[in-house]
């Protein structure tokens, strides 16, 4: 390895540290940040801030869709990326109202090993054993992490589970976009913004959103909007061109680690000795999925998928 390419991988690795430190803090304003408006609110607003961030990114991109405006492939692809990334945000805005964030942020993490899960069972793709052992060991992991909980927090981390399924299908149709076009700022822009008129009309049929409302949530949502929504979305961006996928996916699984902290630090949330014992094996189940793929025969060029 030259040290040109040492230092593209080492800045990338930085800007993927970055996104997750960004998205595990963005915990907390998500928590404080619905005091005055509802979950579909605040995703709604989030989402409108980030797409119009990263806007003028995605109109240079334009010639690049000269052949392709028409092709419906890839029209489907935009809009089911919006969806999921819309009901895995809501679900995890909705969730966050009556669990802890440290909860929410390593039950997140668990698209990780629901990737594969999902491309075996829809996409008809062997996969890895040791992904099994990952989604056990996650299991028993989400099992001590709730086991303390009132059944109301127990079902609003059954929740950011589905929000997390949700997340690995935004993932998949991700690789599905990148097959069609290499446009990653339209990608971006399209399903922010979709999400943004998807979320529209049920704000206002379900909540009862307020300008003063809104207003009063201003730090919250711009944080969200721009470091989240906007500039951590850049960061993956910059930092997956020179990073192998297995290392940003071990790299993002911080988010949850930086979650619990940023929790604990700012809200004095603190998990229990057994919860954290279930973060734990989390992690631990998120790393396997990562780690022994890539130590295994044949598995070098696809960490996920066996031969």
């Amino acid at each position: 390895m030259t040290q040109s390419m040492f230092s593209k991988q080492f800045l990338s690795t930085l800007c993927l540290i970055g996104a997750a430190l960004i998205w595990g803090t963005a915990f907390v304003a998500q928590t404080t940040g619905m005091e005055f408006v509802g979950p579909l609110t605040f995703t709604n607003i989030r989402f409108i801030i980030g797409g119009l961030l990263v806007l003028p990114f995605a109109i240079k991109e334009i010639p690049r869709f000269n052949n392709l405006i028409k092709k419906k492939r890839l029209i489907v692809v935009i809009l089911l990326t919006g969806f999921c990334l819309l009901m895995g945000s809501y679900l995890q805005q909705y969730a966050l109202q009556y669990t802890k964030i440290g909860n929410a942020a390593f039950l997140t993490i668990l698209y990780v090993p629901f990737v594969p899960i999902i491309s075996r069972f829809f996409l008809k793709k062997k996969i890895h054993w040791s992904i099994w052992v990952s989604v056990s060991i996650c299991l028993i992991g989400s099992y001590y992490l709730t086991i303390d909980s009132s059944f109301e927090a127990q079902f609003a981390d059954f929740l950011v589970v589905i929000c997390a399924l949700f997340f690995a299908l935004h993932c998949i149709l991700i690789d599905e976009y990148f097959e069609i076009v290499d446009a990653p700022f339209s990608l971006a822009t399209a399903q922010f913004l979709l999400c943004f008129f998807y979320s529209l009309p049920l704000m206002f049929i379900f909540e009862n959103p307020t300008i003063d409302g809104i207003l009063k949530e201003s730090f919250e949502l711009l944080y969200v909007g721009v470091m989240s929504v906007g500039i951590a979305y850049t960061l993956q961006v910059i930092g997956q061109r020179f990073v192998k996928p297995s290392t940003a996916a071990i790299t993002f699984s911080l988010e949850g680690v930086f979650g619990a902290l940023a929790a604990w630090i700012i809200l004095s949330q603190i998990l229990t000795t057994i919860q954290i014992f279930g973060c734990f094996l989390i992690l631990l189940g998120v790393l396997a999925a990562q780690l022994i793929p890539l130590f295994s025969k044949g598995a070098a060029s696809n960490r996920y998928y066996s031969d």
